[in-house]
């Protein structure tokens, strides 16, 4: 049997050692997926109300906290806007029905705890007490807008508001017909019903250059 200088055989000889592997390659870094392009204004735009469309402005429920010696400056025909208040409560305040602060009319006052005759309304629930469980009233708020009104944050209650059309904020723009027309909006619209009095279809037209 074959020996080595150092007496071992040769595979345990490390005069005679394998040579080392050579080296495996490196992986290659994983390709990066590529990043969206950012949507243009009247993509964004289309997003927002289509959300809208979605949900219907009417289906956002808003619950009002007021004290009863108030109720009297509530009626249909007034207007008024909200605002958010602690506790994830909601407050209004009566407006003249020309200011760009009233966002929102008073079609009808229901008595109790009620559902709006269109489901386009907000219904606004009003207390008592902040202790109370009982509503008071409900009110049917419609978007106090007229043909030409710009608005944006159109789906929030709240903070939504009318501004220039020129504006970057601007969302949709106001088209009010009167009565129901089902051919008053157009696809791209979002159409909102209010059986009033008086009766209106109000389309949320996405802001553009021809605005």
């Amino acid at each position: 049997m074959t020996t080595t200088p150092t007496g071992g055989t040769p595979e345990y000889d490390p005069f005679h050692a394998p040579a080392p592997l050579p080296p495996m390659p490196e992986a290659a870094p994983p390709t990066p997926f590529p990043k969206p392009a950012p949507l243009s204004v009247p993509a964004r735009v289309s997003i927002v109300l289509g959300v809208v469309l979605a949900l219907g402005l009417g289906s956002l429920a808003a619950w009002g906290i007021s004290r009863s010696s108030s109720f009297a400056t509530v009626e249909a025909g007034k207007c008024l806007y909200l605002t958010d208040e602690s506790g994830g409560n909601q407050s209004y305040t009566t407006a003249s029905c020309s200011s760009n602060r009233a966002t929102f009319r008073i079609d009808e006052v229901r008595t109790g705890s009620s559902d709006c005759r269109d489901a386009d309304y907000i219904q606004f629930e009003l207390y008592g007490t902040s202790s109370s469980r009982t509503a008071k009233k409900t009110l049917c708020l419609a978007l106090n807008v007229e043909t030409g009104d710009c608005l944006r944050d159109v789906v929030h209650e709240t903070r939504i508001a009318k501004v220039r059309c020129t504006d970057i904020s601007a969302e949709a723009r106001a088209v009010v017909t009167r009565g129901s027309s089902e051919t008053a909006c157009s696809s791209e619209d979002t159409a909102l019903h209010y059986t009033g009095p008086p009766e209106r279809t109000v389309c949320l037209r996405p802001t553009g250059e021809n605005i």
